[in-house]
């Protein structure tokens, strides 16, 4: 019999229950880490869903925001010395300026009369321009008129008879009617049309008066 052989069995013995211990202790060391792991998990996501809320609950919030009476002046940021200017045109407000500064251009005494000439226009729906043209081409504006007539048109004078007015007013409105109710609503638009009733002696000499009338009213554009 091996003398050694319980000395090998018992370290053998030994070893294993050695072995047995350690392992029985990571055990435990494990089993007491889990609990500590756990909660802290717990710990760390409870919090972050309490933070969550409080977040949520924040952003909900109607955020009011109140008003200022603040002024705010555009290009405040231009220098000082530039001219503010404030324009305001339309074609209805500069219809009589335009008329205005075509008849002092040619010093008529029509000049102080541009707004009746709008009126007129717009009361017998008739081209603006129309009756400055044909007071050009007929008198020069009123210049040369027979005495006392106030008929810068030409309108109605054949040889000896001549159609006069009170004053130059009664003469724009009454010839601006005469012209819706016996021109144009006949079809005789175009001063080249119209010219074959206002002044027929001007188809025999090529249509000057037509011409005079147009130029005068492009003149006005």
């Amino acid at each position: 019999m091996d003398p050694f052989g319980k000395d090998v069995v018992f370290a053998q013995a030994f070893g294993s229950e050695a072995q047995a211990r350690r392992g029985h202790t990571e055990q435990n060391r494990s089993m007491d880490t889990k609990p500590l792991f756990v909660a802290s998990w717990f710990g760390a996501a409870i919090t972050t869903l309490v933070f969550a809320l409080l977040l949520l609950v924040y952003l909900s919030r109607a955020q009011v925001v109140k008003y200022s009476n603040q002024s705010f002046k555009l290009y405040a940021a231009l220098p000082q010395d530039i001219p503010q200017q404030k324009v305001s045109v339309n074609l209805a407000d500069a219809r009589p300026k335009i008329i205005e500064d075509f008849f002092k251009k040619y010093s008529s005494p029509l000049s102080s009369y541009s707004k009746n000439f709008v009126s007129t226009a717009d009361i017998y729906n008739l081209d603006w321009r129309l009756l400055p043209a044909i007071s050009m081409q007929e008198s020069n504006g009123g210049r040369k008129v027979i005495k006392n007539s106030h008929n810068p048109f030409g309108y109605g004078i054949y040889g000896n008879l001549v159609v006069r007015f009170d004053s130059w007013e009664e003469a724009i409105d009454r010839v601006g009617k005469a012209l819706r109710n016996d021109y144009l609503n006949a079809g005789l638009n175009s001063p080249k049309q119209i010219m074959t009733k206002y002044t027929p002696p001007s188809l025999a000499k090529g249509g000057t008066w037509a011409r005079g009338v147009t130029s005068f009213m492009e003149e006005l554009r």
